[in-house]
C-alpha cells in the first residue's frame, strides 16, 4: 500500500464523452446515421468495460448518460431517419450530449447523496467518489459549452451572414472541441491533484485489533479528532530503573505542555511498525539504541479530543550522557516515587498514566533480573 494519494485516470469522468466524440468526428466521413450507429457501440463496449473490466470499478455516470442518448438517437434514425441536415449534426451531438449533463448539475446535492446513500448500503465507496468526479466533469464541461453557444450568439448578432469558414469552425469543429477540452482539463487537474498529494501525507484508519480498514490525511487525524480509530506508536526511555519525561510540545493537540514519555508519532499510512520507528527515533533521539527496543503492549484510548490505537515501547539507556542530546534534554529522569506523588494530579499525559503501571512492573522486573 502506498503512502501517496494517486487519483487515476479512470476518476477522469469526461472520458466518457468519448462515444459521442467518434460519432462528431465520423460524420465528417460518412452518413450520419451509420457514425450514430458506430459511436453507439463504442459507448456499450466501453460503459460494459467500466463494469466488467479489470481493476477497479469506477461508474462512469457521464459515460452510461451520453451512451443513453446515443442509443436514443440510433432508435430515432432507425424509425424516422436523419435527426438532423449533416451540417448541423455536430451541433446536434452537442447538446444531445449536455441536456443529461445539466440535469446532473442541477441537481448535483441529490444526485451526490444518493449515490452516497447508495454507496453505504452495497459496500461501494467508488460509486460515491465517481459522482464526486461526475459532478467536476460536468461543471468543466458546461464552462467551455458555455463559452461555445456564446460565441454562436455573438456570431449570430453581427450583421452580414456568417462566412463558411465561422460556420465551420462554430457548428463543425467547435463541438468535439468542447468535450476533447473537457477531457483535457479534467485530466491536467487530476495530475495536479497527484502532484500535491504527493507532498500530502496520509494515516491508517484501523480498528481496535490493528486491521486497516482505511485511510486518512494526517491533518484529519488532528482536525477531525476521535471520529474514527488512528495507530499512534509510543516509545518510552528508561535508565537504570527511572523513566525519562519530558514536557510535551505545546503544538500537541492533545495533553500541550504536560509531561509525558519522550517519544511519540503517527503510523503513516504504507508504514510498517519498524519503519515508523526508525523514523521516529532518528527525528527525535537518533543516538538512542534502537537493537535493544522492545514492544510491550496494544491499546485502545479514546477521549473527547483523540481516538487511538497505540503501540507502547521501551527502550533502555546505558549511557546517561545520551539523555544529554539537544533534541532531549528539555526532560529528566523520574523515579517511580516521584512519579507516583504527581499521578492524579492533571500533571502527566492522559496515555502516561494510563501505562505507567505497566512501565513500572516491565522496568521492575528487568532491575530485578540485572541483580542475578
Amino acid at each position: 500500500m502506498s503512502k501517496k494519494g494517486v487519483l487515476s485516470s479512470k476518476f477522469n469522468m469526461s472520458l466518457g464523452f468519448i462515444p459521442v466524440i467518434v460519432s462528431i468526428v465520423l460524420c465528417e466521413f460518412t452518413t450520419q446515421d451509420i457514425s450514430i450507429y458506430i459511436g453507439t457501440g463504442v459507448g456499450v463496449l466501453y460503459s460494459l468495460y467500466t463494469m466488467w473490466g479489470k481493476g477497479a470499478k469506477i461508474p462512469n455516470f457521464l459515460l452510461y448518460c451520453t451512451t443513453g442518448m446515443l442509443l436514443l438517437l440510433t432508435f430515432t434514425t432507425l424509425l424516422f431517419g436523419d435527426c438532423s441536415s449533416h451540417e448541423m449534426l455536430p451541433l446536434t451531438l452537442e447538446i444531445s450530449a449536455l441536456i443529461p449533463i445539466v440535469v446532473i448539475f442541477l441537481n448535483r446535492k441529490r444526485f451526490l447523496a444518493h449515490q452516497i446513500s447508495q454507496s453505504k448500503k452495497c459496500c461501494k465507496q467508488l460509486f460515491a467518489q465517481g459522482a464526486e468526479s461526475a459532478i467536476v466533469s460536468t461543471r468543466v464541461t458546461i464552462i467551455i459549452a458555455f463559452l461555445h453557444f456564446f460565441a454562436i450568439f455573438i456570431a449570430i448578432l453581427l450583421p452580414g451572414p456568417l462566412s463558411e469558414t465561422s460556420r465551420d469552425v462554430l457548428f463543425r469543429y467547435c463541438p468535439p472541441a468542447v468535450f476533447l477540452l473537457s477531457i483535457l482539463f479534467n485530466q491536467f487537474g487530476i495530475l495536479y491533484f497527484n502532484i500535491m498529494m504527493k507532498h500530502t501525507a496520509f494515516v491508517p484508519i484501523v480498528n481496535t485489533k490493528g486491521d486497516v480498514i482505511g485511510r486518512s490525511l494526517a491533518v484529519d487525524a488532528i482536525n477531525q479528532k476521535n471520529e474514527y480509530i488512528n495507530p499512534v506508536i509510543r516509545i518510552a526511555v528508561s535508565h537504570n530503573g527511572m523513566l525519562y519525561l519530558r514536557p510535551r510540545s505545546q503544538r500537541c493537540m492533545l495533553d500541550a505542555g504536560k509531561v509525558d514519555i519522550p517519544l511519540e508519532c503517527y503510523l503513516l499510512y504504507g508504514e510498517t511498525l519498524e519503519q515508523a520507528i526508525v523514523r521516529l527515533v532518528k527525528q527525535s533521539f537518533p543516538q538512542a539504541p534502537i537493537q535493544d527496543l522492545q514492544f510491550n503492549i496494544m491499546y485502545h484510548f479514546e477521549n473527547k479530543v483523540t481516538n487511538r490505537l497505540i503501540y507502547l515501547f521501551l527502550i533502555e539507556i546505558e549511557d546517561e550522557n545520551l539523555l544529554r542530546d539537544k533534541q532531549t534534554r528539555d526532560g529528566k529522569l523520574w523515579t517511580f516515587q516521584q512519579i507516583e506523588h504527581n499521578l492524579d494530579k492533571n500533571f502527566f499525559s492522559c496515555c502516561f498514566e494510563n501505562e505507567y503501571e505497566h512501565l513500572k512492573d516491565v522496568i521492575y522486573t528487568r532491575e530485578k533480573y540485572k541483580e542475578f
